[in-house]
Formats: structure tokens, C-alpha cells, sequence
């Protein structure tokens, strides 16, 4: 989509650009200044920057809760489901493969709320936690099907099942976008990140921002992007085999991306941007939504 320059006449953007030429408050529009955190020159609201990623919505604080809540209920759920293989293994259970199954599947769920905890730490988690069903009744304005797993198969699929599905998807992009350099780019609803990398590397745009609402997509594609290497559980709904029921996928890019590439956790419905600040905006994920 070509944003309409209409809008912002006499509009001329320079060959380089950084986050603070394109960002604006998602209170009230105004600017923007770098500080610690991000802080409104004119409404003085402060937006945090968590693990590297600028939270730039209109209630971080209530927001951060939500997602911290959502975290607790999927840790705490993957905490009983071990618990839950590790009272099926009784002495019943007398078929070796059977056993083996339930005890890869108990060691998995409990490595993988770690793993989960371990990434998402910024959102500020406490030591102890509930049962499940205590979360579900404290989950707030977030839509249901907005969790932090409710996309979890694209961070597979951009980061670990190899390059397939990935280069089609870019040869679709790269045909939308047509011959004319891409300038700013703004790739909003970015989701696990891949799109926003290839387009960057492959058409080297002025900035390209990659931007979600997930902080488990973004903390992901934030290390991706700077060359990291993320490793992650993979619970396949139809497992080959015994090895199969629990993979550990290396998640990581062909190669860091080239500088220019950001991240920002935004919410379309108050998005943090310009006035005619993108020359280019991909909404590759968020229509549908």
C-alpha cells in the first residue's frame, strides 16, 4: 500500500532515517524523544523500552500487565501439563515406547515454560505463580485469540523450517512492490519477523520498521535480526516418531540484517507513527485480523 502523500503536502524525505524521524506519540501524536525510554515533548507521557523494543502503545503499564498475565496462565498451563505426564507414568504403564513418550513430553513442557520465561523476563515475572485457571480470570482488553502462542508455528516457520516457504512469500512481495525503490518502509503487523528481514536485505530500503503487538513474536525477530540464536520447543501435531513428540528448533537468520531494521511493539488502532512518515506499507498479516 502507497501511503497517500496527499495527506502531507510538501513531504520530502531524506536518503537516511532513524526511528525518531518516523515515530509519534500514540496519545496524542506529538513527538518523540529518545530518551531511556521514549517521552512525548508534548503530552510527557514515557513509553518503556523493554529487552531493546520500544512499547509504544497508549497504556504501556496496563498493557505490559496483560501480557505478563498471559505469560503467567501459559507457563503455569505448561507446568501442569508436565505434572500431568509425570502422574500418567504409573505402574500401568508398562509399554517402553509409551513410558518414554511421557517422560519426553514431561521434560519438554517444563524446559520450554523455562525457555519462555527466560525470553520474555523483561515483562517482569515473579518467582511464584498460580493455577491457570487464576490467570484466565484476569485477562483484560487483549482479544482472545491474541496470545502470545496463538501465531507461535511462524516463528518455526520463518526461523527453523528452512527457506521454502519464506522465498515464496518474498517473490509475492517483491511483485506488489514493483521496481520503485521502496523508500521508508513501514511493515506493520510484522508478526515473527521474516517478511520485514528479507525485505530489508533484499531491497535496502531508506528504514524499514517491523512492527506487532506480540512480544514474544518481537523479542524473537529482535534477535534474529542482530544475528542471535534463539532455541524453542516444537510440539508437531502429528509426530514421525518418538523424537518427534518434543523438537528444539535452533531459530536463527541466513545472516544479521543490515542496519536500519527496527522493531516496535504498537497497536494499529493508536499507531505511533507520522504523518506521511512510510512511503511504503505492508500489512502482510493484519488485514485478515
Amino acid at each position: 500500500e502507497r501511503q497517500d502523500r496527499l495527506a502531507c503536502p510538501g513531504l520530502e524525505h531524506p536518503r537516511t532515517a532513524t526511528p525518531a524521524d518516523v515515530l509519534a506519540c500514540p496519545r496524542c501524536a506529538g513527538t518523540l524523544l529518545a530518551t531511556p525510554a521514549w517521552r512525548c515533548s508534548a503530552c510527557g507521557a514515557d513509553h518503556p523500552v523493554l529487552d531493546g523494543i520500544p512499547w509504544l502503545v497508549a497504556d504501556p503499564g496496563t498493557l505490559q500487565a496483560e501480557w505478563r498475565g498471559r505469560l503467567r496462565a501459559l507457563t503455569a498451563e505448561l507446568d501442569a501439563q508436565a505434572g500431568a505426564y509425570r502422574a500418567a507414568l504409573t505402574d500401568a504403564v508398562t509399554r517402553s515406547a509409551t513410558r518414554n513418550r511421557l517422560k519426553l513430553l514431561a521434560g519438554a513442557c517444563q524446559d520450554h515454560a523455562r525457555r519462555l520465561r527466560a525470553l520474555l523476563a523483561p515483562l517482569g515475572l515473579p518467582e511464584t505463580a498460580a493455577a491457570p485457571e487464576t490467570y484466565r480470570t484476569l485477562l483484560g482488553s487483549l482479544p482472545i485469540g491474541q496470545g502470545l502462542t496463538s501465531y507461535y508455528a511462524s516463528l518455526h516457520r520463518d526461523w527453523a523450517w528452512g527457506e521454502a516457504e519464506n522465498e515464496t512469500a518474498w517473490q509475492a512481495l517483491d511483485a506488489a512492490l514493483g521496481p520503485a525503490p521502496p523508500g521508508r518502509v513501514l511493515v506493520l503487523g510484522a508478526g515473527a519477523g521474516r517478511l520485514a528481514y528479507d525485505l530489508h536485505r533484499r531491497r535496502q530500503p531508506t528504514l524499514t520498521l517491523a512492527a506487532d503487538l506480540n512480544p514474544l513474536m518481537l523479542a524473537v525477530a529482535r534477535r534474529m535480526y542482530a544475528g542471535e540464536t534463539v532455541e524453542l520447543y516444537e510440539f508437531p501435531p502429528a509426530p514421525r516418531d518418538l523424537a518427534s513428540h518434543a523438537l528444539l528448533r535452533e531459530l536463527h537468520a541466513p545472516e544479521p540484517a543490515p542496519a536500519g531494521l527496527h522493531v516496535v511493539l504498537a497497536d494499529a488502532g493508536h499507531a505511533p507513527f507520522g504523518c506521511g512518515a512510510f512511503d511504503t506499507v505492508v500489512t502482510p498479516w493484519l488485514i485478515d485480523i
